[in-house]
């Protein structure tokens, strides 16, 4: 017989929740969540860093003044008064809190959620350890010295097993390095030794972020021994399901960084095997499996259970969105809902060369770049083509890697979860993946892109005409441009003017591969449940 736990609420009564990472994307989501869902809740202390100027408590005003908290202002606006963000870092000790504000949070706390890290993938390794394996320290270091704690939820990710492929099981795997020594060897080490480490690293784990986020796990798997933790990994978060604004994000991650590739025309192909997963999950999934997570550590520290449960948030497993797929939903929508700014014509593809792709970006950087940038330059115009560039070379490296290998995170503990909570609660705090309609939750995502990130007018029919019009005026400038570099190349392959014939040829070829044309692709209709292209 399933062991029920009780209703979240009831376990959340009266408690205080210490949150950090409270300003970023999914912290936001939680607190809202929180908010409208968690009505006992005693108090709600929120990490917040002041930053551009701002104390934290400014930064806060500026967070529940947006339209993510509507849904609060609407409903239940005294509930707000229950949050109270203290000024803090995890980068210094205790967090960086002031003498008054630690004290109250050691003493009033029950349940601690740690959500706070570098989310820069491309982060120096200095900084990576120093925010994702020391921070974990210090939050370790003050949940021990919280009398009343019965709940720590460590917030990690699915990709702390990279270097892995195929079935990912929800355990901790053999790590490859002493938490102990990569802190102290951080403290000494100089900056050319550490890239050193970070070149033979991120052939295994991508990236320090990985990388970083795998040696915290290790620690607080020795240094929670007797703590009442739990381990919880979501994979790549996209913008709000169903519990929220649908589509709703606050920067482009992921999902929609890709996807602004895809419509801007900057990353227009990411070579892949179209059947991989793309594991893709709504940030309020994250956020609901979240605080249904550190309530069912309530329940199990309720029946002295010690042990350190482990769950992934994701979908790969029951619910598979593949890359394919994912490209088709581009595909069909930055065409027939263009984004009003663009560089280039729109498009989508996952096939090519990848040893090509790599290549051009560095080409366009270093070439094509800086000879725009001379031509501006003698208009009077700033540079801005090479930096772009290689901020785009930059955002298509640090993304390649996840869409490189076929990863199955196994969620058999999700719905055990599910499985163990009141029918009431299953429905308010809805994280069942196997529910998501893709062709719907996609097309979310990309108006939510287009409404809350690139700030288009989506209900305006000129502004899309316009948008419309601009992608043939660019797309026929870049046939006729490939046509030119065609002939050019026709001239020194055949040393004749004339060869129009070969020179169509190549420029035609090229702006098939370039504009993905090479590989068709069906386009997506709304209504098709399981994800896939219709046929």
């Amino acid at each position: 017989m399933v062991d029920r736990m009780p209703d979240v609420n009831s376990l959340f009564a009266g408690r205080t929740v210490f949150l950090t990472g409270g300003s970023g994307f999914v912290g936001k989501v939680v607190i809202e969540k929180f908010l409208t869902a968690v009505p006992d809740i005693k108090r709600l202390y929120v990490l917040v860093r002041a930053a551009k100027g701002k104390t934290a408590d400014e930064r806060w005003a500026d967070i529940n003044s947006g339209v993510m908290f509507n849904r609060v202002r609407t409903e239940c606006p005294e509930t707000l008064s229950k949050v109270v963000p203290v000024e803090g870092d995890i980068s210094m000790d205790d967090m960086g809190l002031n003498e008054e504000d630690l004290k109250r949070v050691l003493e009033e706390t029950s349940v601690v959620l740690h959500c706070a890290a570098t989310v820069r993938f491309n982060d120096t390794l200095r900084n990576a350890i120093e925010l994702n394996v020391k921070g974990v320290s210090r939050m370790i270091g003050m949940c021990k010295r919280m009398p009343n704690l019965d709940s720590f939820v460590h917030c990690s990710t699915a990709y702390v097993n990279v270097d892995k492929q195929g079935d990912i099981e929800e355990k901790q795997y053999k790590v490859i390095c002493d938490p102990y020594k990569l802190m102290d060897g951080q403290s000494w080490m100089t900056d050319e030794m550490l890239d050193g480490i970070t070149d033979a690293m991120c052939k295994k784990y991508f990236n320090t972020y990985c990388f970083t986020k795998h040696v915290a796990e290790e620690l607080v798997k020795i240094e929670c021994a007797d703590l009442p933790t739990l381990i919880f990994r979501p994979s790549i978060i996209a913008g709000i399901w169903k519990d929220g604004i649908p589509g709703w994000a606050d920067a482009f991650q992921g999902a929609t960084a890709c996807a602004l590739g895809f419509g801007t025309g900057t990353v227009p192909r990411m070579p892949s095997d179209p059947d991989f997963p793309l594991d893709v999950v709504p940030v309020d999934v994250v956020s609901n499996m979240m605080i249904v997570c550190a309530a069912y550590r309530l329940h199990l520290t309720a029946k002295k259970d010690r042990s350190m449960p482990i769950l992934h948030c994701n979908t790969s497993h029951l619910n598979v969105l593949t890359i394919g797929t994912y490209r088709d939903f581009c595909g069909t929508f930055v065409t027939k809902y263009p984004l009003e700014k663009i560089l280039f014509g729109p498009t989508s593809g996952c096939r090519g060369s990848k040893l090509f792709e790599d290549n051009l970006h560095l080409f366009k950087e270093n070439v094509i770049g800086p000879s725009l940038d001379r031509v501006g330059m003698m208009m009077g115009r700033k540079p801005f083509w090479a930096r772009t560039f290689g901020k785009l070379r930059e955002v298509y490296g640090v993304f390649m890697p996840f869409i490189s290998k076929r990863w199955i995170y196994k969620s058999d503990n999700m719905i055990e979860l599910i499985d163990r909570m009141q029918p009431a609660d299953v429905e308010k705090f809805d994280f069942d993946v196997r529910k998501i309609n893709w062709t719907d939750y996609i097309s979310d995502v990309l108006f939510g892109m287009k409404a809350f990130l690139t700030k288009n007018d989506i209900m305006c029919d000129k502004k899309l005409e316009i948008a419309r019009r601009n992608v043939k005026i660019f797309s026929g400038i870049e046939f006729v441009l490939l046509l030119i570099l065609g002939w050019l190349l026709s001239v020194i392959i055949t040393g004749t003017l004339s060869s129009y014939g070969v020179a169509f040829l190549l420029g035609s070829s090229m702006y098939m591969y370039l504009n993905c044309l090479m590989f068709n692709y069906k386009a997506t209709e709304r209504g098709n449940s399981n994800g896939r292209p219709q046929q």
